[in-house]
């Protein structure tokens, strides 16, 4: 798998601890998303965005792709449609959480749209590691101190399971207008999570 780190202009924690294990063949920066990667030595590939947060200079030698303000797609949105077309099928949004509500929703919804494009999207900050299943099962290791929410970005998503969790689902049909699946706990080591048809937002969140 080709892997891509973008990093967002909005990021709750340290740059340089999210980045801790991760080995990225490609890092786009997302507008403001560069002052944070000057700022712990991370140079990366791509800057792209319409550069309306971005508080310091460029280092030469960085590509820049410039976009005008007025757009129909979000700096973080522009990045990932880079990611896939430079074959990236394994993508990890850093930050993009905090601060503006809409902006954080958005980028659910760009992870949503790109789940059947790659084999792995996610996002994540200093308390929360975000990703989606789409038509797909996949495991979750424990982590203290965090809850497990599962919810459906779908209208109905059809045969949900949910194992080695407090409130277990079995062939569960859920809907995104009732939040049946927020803040559960983990029973196991892991949690087991499934769904037949549909999209899940899935999260592990720490208080």
């Amino acid at each position: 798998m080709k892997k891509c780190v973008i990093i967002t202009s909005y990021i709750e924690g340290n740059l340089s601890s999210l980045m801790e294990g991760e080995h990225p063949d490609l890092i786009l920066c997302a507008d403001g998303g560069y002052d944070h990667a000057k700022n712990v030595g991370v140079t990366p590939d791509f800057l792209i965005g319409d550069f309306d947060s971005l508080s310091g200079s460029v280092q030469p030698g960085i590509e820049t792709i410039t976009f005008p303000a007025e757009k129909d797609d979000t700096d973080t949105g522009l990045c990932l449609r880079a990611a896939i077309k430079q074959g990236c099928d394994d993508i990890l949004i850093i930050g993009g959480l905090g601060g503006r509500f809409d902006h954080a929703l958005a980028n659910v919804q760009l992870m949503a749209s790109a789940a059947d494009q790659v084999t792995r999207i996610a996002m994540k900050d200093g308390k929360n590691y975000i990703t989606v299943l789409k038509d797909g099962q996949m495991r979750v290791p424990k982590k203290n101190n965090a809850h497990l929410s599962v919810l459906s970005l779908s209208n109905v998503s059809l045969g949900v399971f949910l194992e080695g969790v407090k409130y277990p689902l079995s062939d569960y049909t859920m809907t995104r207008t009732f939040p049946l699946g927020v803040s559960n706990e983990f029973a196991e080591n892991e949690a087991r999570i499934s769904v037949r048809k549909g999209t899940l937002f899935v999260a592990l969140s720490e208080d």
